[in-house]
């Protein structure tokens, strides 16, 4: 394609051969004055019709198949100024049902006033043959929501806010966008994906919101608490939701305190006067958190499966049954957990916890008793099931979530039938689908928390497995004996050393091994040793696939050696093709290894979720998640993220045969154990950490425990109390 060059272009456009609803993305032909034959004009486009005049800024280019065409970055509209203008807008498909005929009896009848006529007189349209009260309703409809449509994509447009987005917001809100918009822009924060805080409040700013307006005030305080919730957070202790949203808003603190109370008013927060610190809830969360505390407080209230007796007996009948039998420190977990109706079970790699499992799973059927086994995540509910033998399903299929309805079908009312449901990977676990699963649970059914409380806590908020283990409400069984010590490898040898505050044992140079660190101080030169390991070395090594079988783990996005340039350099090696066909680092081309990064209900794809892009067009874009193919439109491609190197956050719950850790002294503060012990846990054959042996050094001495504002334990204490 030839060297582009910035370009503009007034004209009319004649016809429209390609618009995609989803993103807006048109191949629209436009006339200009003096200019022979038709320019063609390609980009995201919302709001235009065949008829309009536009003006479009953008790069001409030289497409090697089309042509000379303009790639628009962004297009005025105008109504048409002329009787055939005024045809074509109205014939262009605008309003279902008027073609060109009709388009032309309109315009005769009503001249080239028509559209002003439709809007302020649309009784006038009854004038026109074969237009009746109804019809007459439906074209004024239509031609008022396009021009609505235009307006606030040219409002939008405005203050920076990208064509995908304004029809996002468009969408929520449909007919009554502007006037948000205009009185309310800071809902945009809260209500819509893919506009934060500051471009909401560059809006209000705009359009003369004072910077201590009441409703501003009030927005501030919701965000800071939404953001405390994307950081993990159930609350926010008083002083620091105060101070933090007095700095986000640049006012004195002192003129936060109406705007706290009004909201308390409103029933939107929540304050929570003991114990102290004071603590201020998002409504929502402080529901969820409760409802979670009272399900848990009321499941350890139930008895066990067995009294301690027969549960000793019943260790003893199982290890005769089993090819692996329990160790003495396992029997003594398992006899705990059959005598509590809640249980949690953990331990790091190699300690046994699949093989307790499966003791209790068998001990349970000989019982007759029903157990269920789920997990947070699809590649967890599918480890657990190979591991036992028995079918595993996610909590979200668990608990049967419908996205049209978006709620549980199984609650309280219709509740899981059951004696045992066991839990795999409950690290994961955060409060609201806590919430949900014990609502879930029946009068009778025990519920086993398995899981490793060492690891980097949930993705979303609350310190679940931690503080139901703190409540003391839950039978806690914690395996520390490495099962198998000797036939253990280095990658759980360094596991555990990691959590004693030890520096990880590296083999010789040459020696047989499953875990490596390859040192290079300098960040560009280690990430191009990222490249290497897993472009060359590990293919050649270990016969592994660099696509499906490695996984690229970075403690932070930028920088370096952060996931968004080893994603680039590691696409660029792995499948080249993309950087032709890709439209830039926002799209996917074929063979793109890609990860879901929120839930989608809809599609069943879910936080986490590894796949490979097998097609893109203007439809979207095919992706194989495991064995399904799932179709993304457009507005779904937001949820999906390049996966060559993702964070060590999102790894959680997956298990890769080989896993390269990137570690620099660029990203010093996030260098901590769980960070450090969660990555090497995540490899089975392989682990090789490349980077700086100073933040290896730091990751492994700094043993503070993830902080979070989360009351889970102290709410369940309350209530057995």
């Amino acid at each position: 394609m030839a060297e582009a060059h910035q370009s503009r272009l007034q004209g009319r456009i004649m016809r429209i051969t390609f618009h995609n609803p989803e993103n807006a993305y048109t191949v629209a032909k436009v006339q200009a004055p003096g200019q022979p034959g038709l320019i063609t004009v390609v980009g995201r486009m919302p709001g235009v019709a065949e008829g309009q005049e536009v003006v479009v800024s953008g790069r001409q280019v030289l497409h090697p198949k089309f042509g000379v065409q303009i790639e628009a970055e962004s297009v005025e509209t105008r109504q048409p100024n002329d009787v055939e203008g005024v045809k074509r807008y109205l014939a262009s498909g605008l309003v279902k049902g008027v073609g060109p005929k009709l388009a032309a009896a309109i315009v005769e009848t009503l001249g080239m006033d028509s559209l002003e006529i439709i809007l302020e007189k649309p009784q006038d349209l009854a004038r026109v043959p074969g237009i009746g009260p109804k019809r007459a309703k439906s074209i004024t409809q239509a031609v008022r929501d396009h021009g609505e449509l235009r307006e606030i994509m040219v409002f939008l447009q405005g203050h920076g806010v990208p064509a995908s987005t304004a029809l996002r917001i468009w969408r929520q809100y449909g007919a009554g966008t502007l006037g948000i918009l205009r009185s309310e822009p800071h809902r945009l924060a809260t209500d819509v994906r893919g506009i934060g805080f500051a471009t909401a409040d560059r809006i209000a700013q705009q359009i003369g919101l004072a910077r201590d307006h009441p409703a501003r005030l009030a927005a501030g305080l919701l965000y800071t608490l939404s953001q405390a919730r994307e950081e993990g957070h159930t609350f926010l202790p008083y002083e620091d939701l105060m101070n933090q949203a007095a700095e986000a808003l640049r006012v004195e603190r002192g003129l936060l305190g109406p705007a706290l109370a009004q909201l308390l008013g409103e029933r939107r927060v929540v304050l929570e006067e003991e114990p102290e610190p004071r603590a201020v809830y998002l409504t929502g969360l402080y529901v969820v958190e409760s409802r979670a505390a009272e399900g848990l407080a009321r499941l350890g209230a139930l008895p066990g499966l067995l009294e301690p007796e027969r549960a000793d007996k019943a260790v003893e009948w199982v290890a005769s049954r089993l090819k692996v039998s329990p160790s003495p420190e396992q029997g003594r977990a398992l006899a705990k957990i059959m005598g509590a109706g809640l249980s949690v079970l953990t331990g790091g790699p190699g300690t046994g916890k699949t093989t307790l499992v499966r003791a209790l799973i068998t001990i349970a059927r000989r019982m007759e008793k029903f157990v269920l086994l789920a997990a947070p995540t699809g590649r967890a509910a599918k480890r657990l099931a190979e591991s036992t033998g028995l079918a595993a399903s996610t909590l979200h299929r668990l608990l049967e979530y419908s996205p049209k309805e978006n709620l549980f079908l199984r609650n309280a009312q219709r509740p899981l039938e059951a004696d045992l449901v066991v839990v795999d990977e409950s690290s994961m676990l955060d409060t609201w689908l806590c919430a949900n699963l014990v609502d879930a649970l029946g009068p009778e059914t025990r519920l086993l928390l398995v899981g490793d409380a060492d690891q980097l806590p949930s993705v979303g908020s609350g310190l679940v497995l931690r503080q139901v283990m703190a409540s003391g409400a839950a039978a806690v069984a914690e395996l520390r004996e490495i099962f198998r010590q000797d036939e253990a490898g280095l990658i759980v040898t360094n596991a555990h050393r990691i959590l004693r505050g030890q520096m990880p044992i590296l083999p010789e140079r040459g020696e047989a091994a499953d875990f490596f660190f390859l040192e290079e101080p300098d960040p560009d030169k280690a990430a191009e040793l990222v490249r290497r390991v897993v472009v060359e070395r590990l293919p050649a090594r270990f016969k592994l696939d660099p696509v499906r079988d490695v996984q690229v783990l970075a403690p932070m996005h930028r920088g370096p050696l952060g996931c968004q340039n080893l994603n680039r350099i590691l696409r660029q090696a792995l499948n080249p093709s993309a950087l032709i066909s890709g439209q830039g680092p926002e799209k996917f081309s074929p063979g793109d290894k890609v990860m879901q990064v929120r839930n989608n209900y809809d599609l069943e794809a879910f936080n986490g979720d590894v796949g490979s892009v097998t097609s893109c067009g203007d439809e979207g874009c095919q992706v194989m998640l495991g064995e399904r193919a799932v179709l993304y439109a457009p507005t779904d491609l937001d949820d999906l993220t390049l996966a060559y190197a993702v964070t060590v956050h999102k790894s959680q719950g997956s298990e890769y045969p080989a896993v390269v850790i990137a570690l620099g002294q660029e990203h010093y503060v996030m260098l901590n154990r769980p960070l450090l012990y969660t990555a090497v846990t995540r490899g089975k054959r392989v682990v090789v950490i490349v980077g700086h042996r100073a933040a290896l050094a730091r990751a492994v001495a700094e043993a503070r425990a993830v902080r979070r504002f989360a009351r889970l334990d102290e709410k369940i204490k309350g209530l057995a109390g």
